[in-house]
């Protein structure tokens, strides 16, 4: 037990309240890093064992769990996937008195915080412990964050879903009409749809897309961000880099659209563009991985001139780019984003129409 302590040395006061779980097989360790820890704030529990802090974690909830490596029964590393298992958010320290690289590796993938290696000073465990509770004050403020921003987009996807609902005749004139509606805060969001649409009807034609077709073809592209509208405009025009979490968030919007737009009956082809105007020809695009011709027909359409849309008007986060820099950037990206020949097809469309397809 002795060993832990490497000298005295002054303590910086814990910044915070948290529960802790301390797992040790020795039940001197168990009082000593607990009195360690309770003197400087905070709240402790104890297990001696896998199944004891199994126990333990399914009637409390820690904040930090210090687990020995080595554990009568089962080392720490696997009681660390069981705890993981209950809590994805429990912040994990490993406290041993060995090295061992394999652990090491297997406790980076779990998301292993810290390791501490016995002896150690006091300090060090409270300065472990302190930034394991700050990690996960963080993460909880970020799925609680999360969490209400979901929850307004649902609020927000239902209303539309409800608009949408109330159509009694479908035409481009009546979508076109509630999509200004709609996007009365980002009329350059109805600009976009409406270009995109019309060059999608365009490029359909050239690459004799049944007549029957080519109406959901022009819907689908005139909705294929239906979904970024239930989303906060913060968000959706965010001039900086976006987060991970936020980048996870704005890729749920063919979801979203495609809930909203599907509920009515003649749009459901529509709505299939809708869903699919994000995957990738190679099937690393979103959300469902499809590759090659198990994309829609209009999906790739959409996803050639959204592109090109993009690039050669202005936007929050770029200037636009000429109408040669945005072809050479679609024919970089054949192959594995787009499909070569819905690529191939718009370069003749707007060599010979340049002037009246942009």
């Amino acid at each position: 037990m002795t060993t832990l302590l490497l000298g005295a040395e002054p303590l910086k006061k814990a910044v915070m309240d948290a529960n802790i779980l301390v797992v040790d097989d020795e039940p001197a360790i168990r009082r000593l890093l607990s009195d360690w820890l309770s003197r400087q704030g905070y709240h402790c529990m104890t297990a001696g064992e896998a199944d004891e802090a199994l126990e333990v974690i399914s009637r409390e909830r820690p904040d930090v769990a210090l687990l020995d490596l080595a554990l009568p029964g089962q080392d720490g590393v696997a009681l660390a996937h069981r705890l993981r298992e209950q809590d994805e958010e429990l912040a994990l320290i490993m406290v041993t008195g060995m090295q061992r690289f394999d652990a090491a590796v297997e406790g980076m993938r779990l998301g292993v915080l810290d390791y501490l290696l016995k002896p150690l000073t006091q300090q060090q465990l409270i300065d472990s412990v302190d930034r394991a509770v700050r990690w996960r004050d963080t993460n909880r403020r970020l799925a609680q964050e999360r969490k209400r921003l979901e929850d307004a987009i649902e609020r927000r996807s239902v209303e539309l879903a409800s608009a949408f609902a109330e159509i009694e005749h479908i035409s481009s004139s009546v979508l076109e009409a509630l999509l200004i509606t709609l996007n009365t805060r980002n009329p350059e969001a109805f600009e976009h749809a409406k270009r995109v649409a019309s060059m999608a009807a365009a490029l359909a034609e050239v690459l004799r897309v049944a007549d029957s077709e080519r109406v959901h073809v022009q819907r689908g592209a005139l909705l294929h961000d239906i979904g970024k509208v239930a989303m906060p405009d913060a968000l959706i025009h965010k001039p900086g880099p976006l987060t991970d979490e936020e980048i996870a968030i704005i890729r749920t919007h063919p979801q979203i659209g495609h809930s909203i737009v599907s509920v009515v009956p003649a749009l459901k082809p529509a709505a299939e563009i809708v869903l699919a105007s994000h995957e990738a020809w190679d099937g690393s695009g979103y959300p469902q991985g499809l590759a090659g011709g198990a994309i829609p027909i209009g999906a790739r359409i959409t996803a050639v001139v959204d592109t090109y849309d993009a690039l050669t008007w202005a936007r929050v986060y770029h200037d636009p780019v000429t109408s040669v820099r945005a072809a050479a950037e679609l024919v970089r990206c054949a192959g594995s984003q787009f499909d070569p020949d819905v690529v191939q097809a718009w370069l003749r469309l707007i060599d010979r129409h340049s002037t009246t397809v942009q």
